[in-house]
């Protein structure tokens, strides 16, 4: 009896901190409660953010001011959340309510699963070469056709991940997948599906395609359908840069008394494997290369010399118009691994940028600046101090 009543204590502990936590998101508030009433006492709520990043990461948001910003960083050994900013121009004030929200198209970050599932399930290797016609920015039913013409170009699997080029990947993903099977991938990589245990994450949404142009679309990511959060976005990177493995993301590292400071609540670390080591590999070795002269190489050219030496750095772009808040969403998410596995297995970044009228700042350089920061002033790549020393003490937010 006494193990049941326990059992039905962390029920109901684990339901008044969701109910506590979703009321904040609710009403947009700026910061996460602390304190929730737990029966009839108090308990706190410790969070795995990093105030130093992100103090940093609100300094640089209030610099370049966009309509909407957003910013997550994860660690990727852990799942744990270091830092989770929304920021609005008008105002120019933050909540905590944007990066945990997935009303935003996903763009080409779609392509990451499209390449997943090619890898790993097709013949098509990041040598593979593909002909197209027409801009690999746009997506008509005629390009999809294999017509011989003297415009027709060719173009490597890499370096069509590299430049984003939505022809090839609608292309590829009809003649070497189906609808199904990226359905599938789709959901391994946590779309469809709930993400957070402690808060009521909205479940970024894929919905299976009916026609070929319909699978292109959704392939490429050249369509407003596909959902996504910040937070997730961030995740898919993670996966990456764990060799296949997703760690779901957690926020709340432990709940205790208030009185006797005694733990009576921790999230689980939960796992899966969503690929083999191998597609993985690949899959980093094509986000190095968007860094590296693909679509975010701009960014990330004056890059620290010393960080650029010790750090594998991988990422995907994307950008698109719509969702809600209304406006042309500029995505970037990356990976940043010490190439010294010593230091760990790194942190995962994903920002998004929703402007409205005028383009303050690329998603791709507020990311670097994270990266900078963060193996600089957080974790130095320079020193031999262990994990829980590098990283500052977590306070409260």
């Amino acid at each position: 009896m006494k193990k049941e009543e326990r059992r039905e204590e962390i029920i109901t502990t684990r339901t008044l901190i969701k109910e506590n936590l979703n009321k904040a998101f609710s009403f947009s508030k700026k910061t996460f409660p602390t304190k929730v009433d737990l029966k009839e006492e108090q308990v706190n709520i410790k969070y795995s953010f990093n105030n130093d990043l992100t103090d940093y990461i609100k300094k640089i948001l209030k610099r370049y001011r966009s309509d909407y910003s957003s910013v997550i960083v994860i660690d990727n050994e852990t799942g744990y959340i270091l830092s989770a900013v929304g920021y609005e121009r008008q105002g120019n004030q933050f909540n905590i309510t944007l990066p945990f929200s997935s009303t935003h198209p996903s763009a080409s970050l779609f392509k990451i699963v499209t390449t997943a599932d090619l890898l790993e399930k097709s013949e098509v290797t990041k040598d593979s070469v593909f002909k197209f016609r027409g801009r690999g920015t746009t997506l008509y039913k005629y390009q999809l056709k294999d017509k011989k013409s003297r415009w027709q170009r060719r173009q490597s699997f890499e370096r069509a991940f590299a430049y984003s080029n939505n022809v090839i990947f609608g292309k590829a993903a009809i003649k070497n997948s189906s609808g199904e099977r990226l359905f599938d991938m789709a959901a391994d990589f946590g779309f469809n599906e709930k993400l957070m245990e402690e808060i009521s994450l909205s479940k970024s949404v894929f919905e299976m395609p009916d026609t070929d142009y319909e699978l292109a679309e959704k392939a490429s990511g050249f369509n407003k359908k596909t959902m996504i959060s910040p937070i997730h976005a961030a995740v898919m990177a993670s996966v990456i840069a764990n060799d296949g493995v997703l760690n779901y993301p957690r926020v709340v590292t432990e709940i205790n008394d208030n009185v006797t400071q005694k733990v009576i609540w921790s999230p689980q670390h939960r796992t899966k494997r969503v690929l083999e080591v191998p597609t993985a590999r690949e899959l980093q070795e094509l986000m190095e290369a968007t860094v590296k002269r693909g679509t975010a190489r701009g960014s990330f050219r004056r890059l620290n010399r010393k960080l650029r030496k010790g750090l594998e750095i991988g990422g995907k772009t994307g950008s698109i118009t719509g969702g809600v808040p209304f406006g042309k969403r500029d995505w970037f998410t990356s990976f940043a691994i010490p190439t010294n596995k010593n230091h760990g297995k790194g942190i995962s970044i994903a920002v998004m940028n929703i402007n409205l009228e005028k383009w303050y700042v690329k998603s791709s350089y507020l990311a670097r600046k994270v990266i900078e920061f963060y193996y600089k002033e957080v974790s130095p790549l320079n020193d031999n101090v262990s994990t829980s020393e590098k990283t500052k003490s977590d306070k409260d937010t």
